[in-house]
């Protein structure tokens, strides 16, 4: 079997890499680059790889859902919807779509199917944030005058939070721990685990208006957690402090922009920031100035995405939901209990499907009003998750060595916890289980290797190594069986590969 001859080469690299330590760097990059070069070959062979690289024209992307660059074209002539209604809505049995017309330039009209867009006194909005649009989408057009893919953006985007989680571990760690006694082996592993195991590449590889959103919220979040890191760690500069401040309110108010469920974690960091200042310096006018920086970004993006919301939809706390084309009529919907304990089961412990060609394969789930997709529980794909019922303890020793990392930790927790509840009411969906499993990953390991490093025990040490070599196999595995698995049908579709001649070789 090539896959798992594949794995073991991987942990045979990372065996070597333990017998020249002063090459440790250079192990750790080429292990990046495995991994970057992974993400590179899943975008560029899979689902529409027409749709890769940025072009002139965008049009030949509409099936890959490139709402954000029909909105900016829009923005660019003054209107804030994608498209005005021109014919009729057309309803089936198991979907609503609306056909509608957009005149690109001085091209000719064309008409396509804008699902999941909200359509609103007779227009169509895009359903999604503008965060995107005013960071990536916008700025790459203006200064190229090309259109930026969806694919190109979730692949850029994926190697970087792949690249800043490898980074908060290492910081967060080099506070809690000498990370000079880890073993190269297990650097080498960890790297791997976590390019390959936290459903990036189900990410990258089905692109599209969804992935964009999400990558774009996990990034942002990604810079806010480590600006709060240097933000411990720098605040005897008092300039230097009231910077990272303010760009950790600017962030995380731009996550909201792309994922509107970010703001419920805006209160955490700014309570978190206040009782940092407050046990530093009970100085009141200091603690109103950093309350003060922290909320002008507050105050601005929210006005913006407040007035946004108003001029589309008549409400400011409207993003357009209720509005939403498909099959669900959220205006007439109503969120239940029932589908979030069902969501938490499934994305918990739903059992991986046994076949004889990937031999893992992702399992139907039911039970949920909103959707069922096919998925694998996460305690099965990503099994170190079990290490997080040692949380209390980890948590007693590191608030008495780090307070800083106590309160990153706690607040890492939070993120978990809040996307992870709102998530559950809308579906059991494979991209929304990455939104929180990306941090499980990250405060994973970092637990992990903190125990591990701390073990004076040689005895339970060399079992904890061999154990997680176990563990690091069949994880990789598992989750590239997933992958390429037929239950993964949607990024089968229009593949520039074969993917029977894919499937042979690896399995």
């Amino acid at each position: 079997m090539t896959l798992l001859l594949i794995i073991l080469s991987l942990v045979f690299f990372s065996l070597i890499s333990s017998f020249f330590p002063k090459c440790k760097k250079v192990f750790i990059c080429i292990s990046i680059f495995v991994v970057i070069s992974f993400y590179l070959f899943l975008s560029t062979n899979i689902f529409h790889t027409e749709s890769f690289l940025p072009k002139k024209d965008f049009k030949c992307y509409i099936v890959c859902f490139n709402y954000y660059n029909i909105l900016m074209d829009s923005f660019k002539k003054g209107n804030l919807y994608l498209a005005e209604y021109k014919e009729q809505i057309q309803y089936k049995e198991e979907e609503t779509t609306l056909k509608a017309t957009h005149n690109f330039g001085n091209k000719n009209k064309i008409s396509f199917y804008l699902l999941d867009t909200s359509f609103y006194k007779n227009h169509l909005y895009l359903y999604f944030g503008i965060t995107p649009v005013l960071l990536f989408y916008l700025p790459f057009n203006l200064i190229t005058t090309l259109y930026l893919t969806d694919k190109f953006l979730v692949f850029i985007l994926s190697c970087f939070i792949f690249l800043l989680s490898l980074f908060l571990i290492k910081k967060i760690l080099e506070n809690l721990t000498d990370i000079s006694k880890i073993s190269p082996y297990i650097i080498i592993l960890s790297i791997f685990t976590v390019g390959f195991c936290n459903l990036l590449p189900f990410l990258i590889m089905r692109s599209a208006i969804y992935e964009v959103a999400i990558t774009t919220s996990v990034f942002l979040l990604l810079i806010v957690l480590c600006l709060f890191y240097y933000y411990t760690v720098n605040r005897d500069n008092i300039k230097l402090k009231y910077i990272l401040i303010f760009f950790i309110s600017l962030f995380l108010c731009l996550s909201v922009g792309a994922r509107p469920n970010n703001v419920f974690l805006i209160p955490f960091f700014f309570f978190s920031i206040i009782y940092l200042e407050y046990k530093e310096n009970k100085n009141f006018k200091k603690l109103l100035k950093s309350s003060l920086i922290f909320l002008v970004p507050c105050i601005v993006y929210g006005t913006i995405l407040a007035l946004y919301n108003y001029l589309r939809f008549d409400s400011i706390f409207e993003f357009g939901l209720k509005y939403q084309i498909n099959k669900h009529e959220f205006i007439h919907f109503t969120f239940k209990l029932k589908d979030s304990i069902v969501n938490l089961k499934q994305v918990f412990f739903n059992f991986p499907n046994i076949n004889l060609t990937t031999l893992f394969s992702l399992a139907p789930t039911k039970g949920h009003s909103l959707g069922n997709e096919h998925i694998t529980g996460f305690l099965w794909t990503y099994p170190l998750t079990f290490i997080l019922l040692l949380l209390p303890n980890y948590l007693k020793q590191i608030c008495k060595k780090n307070t800083n990392c106590y309160i990153f930790v706690l607040l890492a927790i939070t993120i978990v916890v809040v996307n992870l509840i709102f998530t559950s009411f809308f579906g059991i969906l494979l991209r929304y289980i990455f939104e929180y499993l990306f941090l499980v990953v990250i405060l994973s390991f970092i637990m992990f290797l903190f125990y591990l490093n701390e073990t004076d025990n040689k005895f339970l040490k060399n079992y904890a190594i061999v154990l997680f070599t176990i563990i690091f196999i069949y994880m990789v595995f598992i989750n590239t069986s997933l992958l390429f698995c037929k239950e993964n049908s949607f990024c089968i579709d229009s593949s520039s590969i074969s993917y029977t001649k894919l499937i042979k070789f690896l399995f």
